[in-house]
Formats: C-alpha cells, sequence, structure tokens
C-alpha cells in the first residue's frame, strides 16, 4: 500500500472508522503498537478538531501515504461553501495535545476554524 484515502461523515462515531484504518496502515507500516496507539489517539484529536467549527462541514477525509521513509497524514474537513463571519478559535492547546504524539504536525485553517491536520513520522517507528 504506498495511499490511502477514506471518507466519512463528520459525525463523532465515525472517528472510531477513521481511528480503525489509521491502526490498519501503521501495521502496514511496521510500527511498534505503541505508536500505533498514538498515532490514532492523534487522529481521533485531529478529527475533534477539524469536525468543532463554526462553519458546517459536510464530510471529513483521511489520506494517507508512505513517501520517502514516512507515513504522511492528512485529515481534511471539506466545507459548505457558503461565506460566514465566524469568532477566529485558538487551537494552540490541540495542536501540543497532537505534536507529542506524531514527529511532525501542521495545522492549517482560517478565522472559522482548523480545516486540515497534516501528520507525519517515521516507517517501522518503534
Amino acid at each position: 500500500m504506498n495511499r490511502m484515502t477514506l471518507t466519512v461523515p463528520p459525525n463523532h462515531e465515525w472517528s472510531l472508522v477513521v481511528r480503525t484504518s489509521l491502526g490498519a496502515v501503521g501495521v502496514m507500516a511496521n510500527l511498534s503498537m505503541d505508536v500505533i496507539d498514538d498515532l490514532r489517539t492523534a487522529v481521533e484529536e485531529a478529527f475533534e478538531l477539524v469536525t468543532h467549527q463554526e462553519r458546517h462541514v459536510q464530510r471529513v477525509v483521511l489520506s494517507c501515504k508512505m513517501e520517502d521513509g514516512n507515513i504522511l497524514i492528512m485529515l481534511e474537513a471539506q466545507r459548505a461553501p457558503d461565506a460566514q463571519v465566524c469568532d477566529r478559535m485558538d487551537p494552540e492547546v490541540a495542536q501540543l495535545i497532537i505534536g507529542t504524539l506524531v514527529t511532525d504536525v501542521k495545522l492549517e485553517g482560517d478565522q472559522c476554524g482548523i480545516h486540515t491536520v497534516r501528520m507525519s513520522l517515521p516507517i517501522g517507528a518503534k
């Protein structure tokens, strides 16, 4: 497997499907069970971050690929197209939590919230 994409509704119960799928990716990347558990926790935190925002989220897309010795993970909220005025949210706590669980994390968003979380860690991490 070099690439996987999974699209789910933005409802909380679907975070279990995302966690389970990411666990399978971790097994295929020969990660230790501890690292897989950390990765699953990080993606659950990311799921909560991208789905809890002022703008309506229509679906969440998980993309994983193995490239240059790393697993690259992207969790993206596909939001409703209508523009609206939002109060800026501070994702600092979520970024700190996710950052303790994976090697690298980048958050992308606007005044309505975070819409994309990118994470990576080395293949075979123990």
